[in-house]
């Protein structure tokens, strides 16, 4: 995520400073100065000796100090701090006045301690995160992005995380902040050199702290056989024990929000990726997708995904009790983040006896979003739609999709409104009349009743999103249907990789906002631009060049000299626009077959 992504993704979702944060996290630990000795008694009851310095450090010998002073060999210290500059900081590219600080732990006592985080940081082995600025000449919305930046790292390497500890340092004022998929909340500032005290009895307390304290969730073991995790599972005896393949076959980019991550899982008795397992934050306010796919197998789905296991494992709302907060905030004024000042711009904008988040943000109105992390796992496990192996199999893979949803529209009444070329897979070994490709993913699909009037969002993966969707129209079964020929576009011309090339015209149709990727996908709709997506078919797509232009004017009829976008709700309609699209495939499967 570059900078511009991780403000819109944060912006708006932050709290503070929170009432109780310092003794929600911190209240446990007791510390007692004696002389020149720190006493800290751990939650346990045991007790550490910690000797204090003789003075507190200034911005400029501060790193120097902590490198000094903090260490694993501390008495009781759990893990070691490591130091690495921040090359990448927000408004300081080529200085050296900031720095990451990074609290690493082994995942187990018995092994050695991870590398000190460099450029080869091990994100899987950080607990705590700090951002050091020396001068505090930085925009405070900078460098709370450049924290983010590594909470995003940290998250992205540990999908399970609850929650994050960190904090942000600006000249002496320090904030600390905790990260969780609903948002970030920090504490009032503290100053280093006025309550040097109460700022090393924070440092020393984070390498103090458990597993629980940290926010992980250890439900990941190693064995023998790699990861694996033990499930609850009493209607499924089988699924007691999975072992997870070493990397995530999906992963959603994002600090806050649903931190989707996907592996594929095996039980011990199998050597085959046969399931998939997700990890997912979910707005309370949603429907779980376990509902859905409950539903598609009780009205007998064509090609629906099994619903193996499910389980809600923690929520946000749990993680933050005890805490007051009011509305979220956001940032009062948004510098780009691209338009960086340098430093000397930058000295004498910053204000050094700053109260910290509340100074620089202003509340929304709007409150906290409960999220609960839930656990489900799925069969069967395919490929992923870019790995067909010739023209016929991804013509059959798109067939059957395409009749997924026609029985999951038509038989359980659900809508998907996601069709991505990340949610069709192909499927391995599947013997007549069984489906070759099927749609996944339920997370943004509706069930459809009679009389509902939902609140019209816009949903989907930006690329393949309908003309009328895009346009704030209610979502339909044929917006779904065009979501299918822009991921046979992109598919096509993507050849055998995940993303088209850097020219083509389809990578316009990530960028801008919804009414201009609305202009821009109707006018490539239109017969002459059509012509010219077509001609990035390499010489081994040409063959489908017909099908393609068979699915637009099926998808795109002409009214009026212009093609339409609406949709037909008959039951005429619906069927008609269903059969056409199937039938376009079969003769583009018969005809590749008879070449």
């Amino acid at each position: 995520m570059d900078d511009q992504e991780i403000l819109d993704n944060i912006n708006g979702r932050m709290h503070g400073p929170m009432i109780g944060f310092m003794e929600k996290y911190f209240g446990n630990f007791q510390y007692i100065s004696q002389g020149a000795s720190l006493e800290i008694q751990v939650p346990e009851g045991d007790r550490c000796h910690c000797a204090i310095p003789s003075a507190a450090p200034s911005p400029d010998d501060f790193l120097q100090w902590f490198s000094n002073y903090v260490s694993r060999e501390l008495d009781g210290a759990r893990g070691s701090w490591h130091i690495s500059q921040d090359s990448t900081a927000s408004g300081h590219e080529g200085t050296d006045d900031s720095a990451r600080l990074l609290l690493t732990m082994s995942p187990s006592p018995a092994m050695s301690p991870p590398p000190a985080c460099d450029a080869g940081t091990r994100w899987g082995h950080v607990q705590v995160i700090g951002q050091f600025y020396q001068r505090g000449c930085v925009y405070y919305q900078d460098g709370l992005l450049s924290l983010c930046r590594s909470a995003h790292l940290v998250f992205a390497s540990q999908p399970t995380r609850l929650f994050l500890h960190s904090f942000y340092i600006r000249g002496s004022l320090i904030e600390l902040w905790v990260f969780d998929r609903s948002g970030l909340y920090c504490s009032h500032v503290v100053d280093v050199r006025k309550d040097f005290i109460q700022f090393l009895t924070i440092i020393l307390s984070y390498q103090r702290m458990t597993d629980q304290d940290l926010g992980k969730l250890d439900i990941i073991k190693t064995d023998i056989g790699g990861s694996y995790m033990m499930l609850d599972s009493a209607e499924t005896p089988s699924l007691r024990k999975i072992y997870l393949e070493s990397e995530p076959v999906a992963s959603r980019e994002g600090l806050v929000g649903t931190g989707t991550t996907c592996y594929r899982v095996r039980t011990p008795a199998s050597r085959r990726w046969n399931s998939i397992l997700k990890f997912k934050w979910h707005w309370v306010r949603e429907r779980p997708e376990s509902e859905l796919l409950q539903l598609a197998k009780n009205n007998c789905v064509w090609g629906a995904v099994s619903l193996d296991y499910y389980k809600e494992l923690e929520s946000t709302a749990n993680l933050r009790r005890g805490l007051r907060w009011g509305s979220q905030r956001k940032f009062t004024s948004l510098r780009p983040p691209e338009t960086h000042g340098g430093v000397e711009e930058q000295r004498g904008k910053v204000d050094y006896n700053a109260d910290g988040c509340s100074d620089y943000t202003e509340e929304t109105g709007n409150f906290f979003q409960n999220r609960f992390l839930t656990c489900t796992i799925t069969s069967p496990a395919g490929r992923p739609l870019h790995t067909f192996h010739s023209l016929i199999e991804l013509l059959q893979v798109f067939r059957d999709a395409v009749k997924c949803h026609r029985s999951l529209y038509h038989d359980a009444k659900i809508l998907h409104q996601d069709i991505s070329s990340g949610n069709m897979i192909i499927l391995d070994g599947q013997g007549e009349g069984e489906p070759k490709g099927i749609l996944i993913d339920l997370d943004s699909a509706i069930q459809l009743t009679e009389g509902s009037e939902a609140e019209v969002e816009i949903t989907g993966t930006r690329p393949f999103m309908a003309i009328g969707v895009l346009r704030g129209e209610r979502h339909t079964y044929r917006h779904d249907l065009e979501s299918f020929l822009y991921v046979f576009l992109w598919t096509v011309i993507s050849s055998h990789t995940e993303n088209p090339p850097e020219t083509s015209k389809l990578r316009q149709w990530s960028n801008g906002d919804w009414n201009e990727l609305a202009v821009r996908k109707c006018l490539d709709m239109g017969q002459d631009s059509f012509r010219n997506i077509l001609t990035e078919f390499t010489p081994e797509f040409h063959s489908l060049k017909s099908l393609a232009e068979s699915l637009r004017q099926i998808l795109f009829p002409l009214e009026d000299g212009a093609i339409w976008t609406g949709t037909h709700s008959s039951p005429e309609a619906i069927d008609k626009l269903y059969d056409g699209m199937m039938h376009a495939f079969e003769g583009a499967i018969a005809s590749e077959g008879g070449r």
